[in-house]
């Protein structure tokens, strides 16, 4: 049990130290940074999750005293506390297309609000011990609705008011909703959006920098000494020392690929088959065991 917990665990952490960075990266350090090249973006991430470690180090007395220091209810009270909105917003966006980008940006920001006010005020008042005897005093909201049911609740608010926005503002045009929603997840993208003329110019940047860096490195002048810190910088940006200019073309074919969703009949069964069998087992060990 403990092995399975701590698995998930490190699971749960190291997605959201990959989005976090991710987010950070991409919507915040590249807006102050127009410019970043790839290896200092990849070096920006690096560091985030370095200080996300950190920071959650840090977190680990409020961990303790939190929840009675139940570990499992701790987990569960606070995904109660942040989850539901922005699983509202995905669910949402993906199955409903006249969703808009206010409408999800106020349903997060709502829920998010509210679950934050709810933790707060749950870490603020400690739960009397299991069998003291001494009276709960603390308030109605946490005494009388459980975290669980908070969710419910926070769910629906994010709900509501991601869908009163939505229906307020304009909708989104429906070239803005290929390959995005379930309902246009098989529409083909137009040929012109494989030539962003912002994204070559940002590749031709990236491929020069890489270029300029890789003739620096194979200068006869270039001492052993930073031959070996040009070798460690590229291994903790996580990007190859040496790179190639790619045709309009292959980047092309390179960008279909990605973002093709076709798949393998046959292995689509084998997995669905496995995914049926995996789901029986658990079912059968959470009923037997629990």
């Amino acid at each position: 049990m403990l092995a399975a917990l701590l698995a998930a665990l490190m699971s749960s952490l190291t997605s959201i130290f990959n989005s976090a960075s991710s987010m950070f990266t991409l919507d915040i350090w590249q807006t102050i940074r127009r410019q970043a090249k790839e290896r200092e973006l990849m070096l920006v991430g690096r560091t985030c999750v370095l200080a996300l470690v950190g920071v959650s180090i840090l977190w680990i007395p409020i961990l303790q005293s939190a929840g009675g220091g139940t570990l499992w209810n701790y987990m569960q009270a606070v995904s109660s506390y942040i989850a539901p909105p922005w699983c509202v917003c995905f669910v949402l966006g993906v199955f409903w297309t006249r969703t808009t980008e206010q409408g999800a940006f106020w349903g997060l920001i709502t829920g998010f609000v509210v679950g934050i006010i709810r933790m707060g005020i749950d870490f603020a008042y400690q739960a009397p011990l299991c069998g003291s005897g001494e009276p709960d005093t603390r308030p109605a909201v946490l005494t009388k609705v459980h975290f669980l049911h908070f969710s419910i609740i926070l769910s629906a608010i994010s709900s509501a008011v991601t869908v009163a926005v939505s229906l307020l503002t304009k909708p989104q045009p429906p070239e803005k909703l290929r390959r995005v929603t379930w309902w246009t997840r098989n529409e083909e993208l137009p040929a012109e959006e494989f030539d962003d003329e912002e994204n070559e110019k940002k590749d031709e940047i990236i491929i020069t920098h890489e270029l300029e860096m890789e003739e620096n490195t194979n200068e006869e002048s270039v001492s052993k000494v930073k031959r070996c810190l040009l070798y460690f910088y590229h291994w903790i940006c996580g990007a190859p020392a040496t790179t190639k200019a790619i045709s309009k073309a292959d980047r092309a074919e390179h960008i279909k690929m990605l973002t093709s969703i076709e798949e393998n009949p046959f292995w689509a069964k084998i997995l669905n088959i496995n995914c049926m069998i995996v789901l029986l087992v658990c079912t059968f060990l959470l009923g037997y065991f629990g």
